[in-house]
C-alpha cells in the first residue's frame, strides 16, 4: 500500500515548552523532530515525511484531521512523559494508530513493532499506554543508583547532549531500517514475503540479556554493534510484565531461537518479578544454562570489573556472582569476561564473523559426495601435571590424538617460571580444543585448571573452544576422581587402565563435527 507520511510524532504539548529563557532555543519536541529528520535524510538518502500537529493545544478537541491521517502513517513515535500518559488525546492517538494498522500492514513487520516508544521523562512502566507497555523503548534520560535521573537535553550540559545524540542515533538507525522494510506501493511484496525476506537477510539471532539499569548504556553499545553488522537482537520487547515462571518461559522461548547469548552482570542486582526473590539477571542465567545444555548455544557472560570494588549496602549481587563462579551448573557452557565492555563488544563481533566465515568455508569445501574436506589441522592442548609428563603417562593420549590427525601440545615444565606461564596462556589463547589430563594432579590442582578455563576470555582468547574436556587417568587413589562430575567439561573416564581408543570416540566425533 501507499503511505502519505512515513512518521507521525505523538506528544504532549507540555513537553515542547521551552525551559530556558533564551528565546533562540527550540522546544524539546521541535528539536527532536528537526534532528531526527536530518539524521534520517542522511541515513536513507531522502527527506522523510514526518508529520505532527504543532498547532492544537492540550484542551482542543481530537478532530477528524488526526483520525484521517493515521491510516496513512507508516510509523508512530510516541514521546512518553507524565503529561503524555495523563492525556486522553495522546492515548487515543496510540490506540487509533493500532486500530488503523490492523486494517493495512498489521502492527508488526517481522518481529518489530511499527510503534517506536521514546521515553523523554522517567515514568513507571505500569503507567505506559497498554498497547506499547511491552516495548523496550528508547530512554532519553539516565538514572543513577539512588533513583535520581536527568533528561537528555542540551540545556543540561555537554554530557546530557552527548547522551541525547547517542540515543537519537540508535532510534534513527532502527527507524531507517524499518522504513526500508515497509512496502510503500501496490507493487511491493506482500507482508508475508517481506517478513520472510527480513528473516533471510539477518545473519543470525543473538539473545542480548536484559540487565540492571547501570548497564543499559553498555548493553546499547553491544546492541548497536550487532545490528550494524546485520544481526537480529532479541528480545525486542520488555519481558518483565510477568510472573517469574512466565518470564522464564518467555526467556527460554526466545533463547531457543538464538545461536548466541550475551549476559551482563553489573554492580546492582536488578529488578525482580513480584512473585520471586530472584532478579531478572539471575532468572535469565538459570534459563540460559538450561538452554545451553539442551541446544549447545554459544554463551558469554560479562561481569563488570568494578563489581569487586562495589561498596553498596545491597550484597545480593556480589554474593550471586560469587555463587555463580563456584557453580558448574550455573555456568554451564559459558565463558566469562571481566574486562572492559569494549573488549567484549570487539570479541563478540570477531566471534560472529568467524562463525560466518566458517559457514562460508564449509559450503565451499563440500564435495560432490557431500563430504567436507579438511583444509587445516586443529590443535589440542593437553594440560597435565609435571609427574604425568615425566612418567610419560600422557604419551598414549598424545599419540592417539596425533594419529587421528590433530596437532598436540603438552604442558611445558622446563624453563623460567614467567616464560612457562606465558607459554601456558598463549596455548590457552590459540588452541582449538583443550583437555585437562587429571592423573597425578590432586583435587586442588584440578580446580585451579578448571578455573583457568573459565577465565580464558580474560586472557585475550578470541573464540570459544571447540571442545573442553577432562581426561580421568590413573592413578585412581583419589576418591573424587571416580565421583567427578562436570556440566561444563566433557568427562572422559580412562581409569582402571582404559586406553584412549576405548574412551575418546565421542571427543573425536565432536571435534571433527564442530
Amino acid at each position: 500500500m501507499t503511505f502519505q507520511n512515513d512518521i507521525f510524532i505523538s506528544y504532549a504539548h507540555a513537553d515542547n515548552e521551552i525551559l530556558s529563557l533564551r528565546k533562540e532555543l527550540d522546544g524539546w519536541v521541535d528539536d527532536f523532530h528537526r534532528s531526527l529528520e536530518i539524521r534520517l535524510k542522511q541515513l536513507i538518502g531522502d527527506k522523510p515525511r514526518i508529520w505532527r500537529d504543532p498547532k492544537l493545544q492540550g484542551n482542543d478537541y481530537f478532530g477528524d484531521e488526526i483520525s484521517d491521517q493515521l491510516p496513512g502513517i507508516a510509523l508512530l513515535i510516541s514521546i512518553l512523559s507524565p503529561r503524555y500518559v495523563k492525556s486522553k488525546w495522546c492515548i487515543r492517538e496510540v490506540n487509533e494508530f493500532v486500530e488503523a494498522s490492523k486494517a493495512n500492514l498489521g502492527l508488526r513487520i517481522g518481529n518489530k513493532s511499527r510503534i517506536f516508544k521514546v521515553v523523554k521523562t522517567k515514568i513507571d512502566r505500569n503507567k505506559h499506554p497498554e498497547e506499547i507497555r511491552g516495548l523496550l523503548g528508547y530512554n532519553f534520560f539516565r538514572e543513577d543508583e539512588n533513583g535520581n535521573y536527568f533528561e537528555f537535553n542540551k540545556i543540561f550540559g555537554e554530557e546530557a547532549e552527548i547522551a541525547y545524540w547517542t540515543k537519537l542515533e540508535d532510534l534513527a538507525r532502527d527507524i531507517a531500517k524499518m522504513l526500508e522494510e515497509i512496502p510503500n506501493s501496490e507493487t511491493d511484496l506482500p507482508v508475508s514475503e517481506i517478513t520472510a525476506t527480513i528473516a533471510n537477510n539477518s545473519k543470525g539471532k543473538v539473545y542480548l540479556a536484559e540487565c540492571s539499569y547501570d548497564l543499559l548504556e553498555a548493553r546499547d553499545k553491544v546492541k548497536r554493534e550487532l545490528q550494524a553488522n546485520g544481526y537480529e537482537v532479541l528480545p525486542e520487547s520488555n519481558l518483565l510484565d510477568h510472573l517469574a515462571s512466565e518470564y522464564q518461559q518467555q526467556v527460554k522461548d526466545i533463547l531457543l531461537e538464538c545461536d548466541f547469548a550475551i549476559q551482563f552482570f553489573g554492580k546492582f542486582y536488578g529488578k525482580t518479578p513480584e512473585d520471586s526473590p530472584k532478579s531478572i539477571v539471575e532468572l535469565q542465567n538459570d534459563i540460559a544454562a538450561e538452554v545451553c545444555k539442551e541446544k549447545g548455544i554459544e554463551r558469554y557472560i560479562w561481569i563488570d570489573p568494578g563489581l569487586k570494588d562495589n561498596e553498596a549496602s545491597d550484597m545480593r549481587q556480589p554474593n550471586f556472582v560469587e555463587t555463580l563462579k563456584a557453580n558448574h551448573d550455573l555456568l554451564f557452557g559459558a565463558d566469562i569476561f571481566e574486562n572492559s565492555i569494549d573488549e567484549l563488544r570487539v570479541f563478540v563481533i570477531d566471534k560472529l564473523q568467524a562463525l560466518e566465515e566458517k559457514k562460508k568455508e564449509t559450503l565451499l569445501t563440500v564435495t560432490e559426495t557431500g563430504s567436507i574436506e579438511d583444509d587445516f589441522v586443529k590443535d589440542v592442548y593437553i594440560i597435565c601435571d609435571k609427574a604425568d609428563r615425566e612418567s610419560k603417562a600422557v604419551n598414549p593420549l598424545k599419540k592417539y590424538l596425533f594419529n587421528q590427525g590433530f596437532d598436540v601440545i603438552l604442558s611445558a615444565f622446563k624453563g623460567d617460571e614467567d616464560e612457562l606461564r606465558e607459554d601456558h596462556i598463549d596455548n590457552l589463547k590459540t588452541c582449538d580444543s583443550v583437555i585437562i589430563f587429571y592423573g597425578h594432579g590432586d583435587e586442588l590442582w584440578m580446580r585451579s585448571k578448571d578455573r583457568e578455563l573459565k577465565k580464558v576470555m580474560g586472557y585475550g582468547r578470541k573464540k570459544a573452544f571447540d571442545v573442553k574436556a577432562v581426561y580421568l587417568a590413573d592413578p585412581d587413589e583419589e576418591e573424587e576422581k571416580e565421583d567427578f562430575l562436570s556440566r561444563d567439561l566433557m568427562t572422559i573416564n580412562a581409569l582402571e587402565g582404559k586406553q584412549p581408543e576405548d574412551v575418546m570416540k565421542d571427543f573425536i566425533q565432536k571435534l571433527k563435527t564442530h
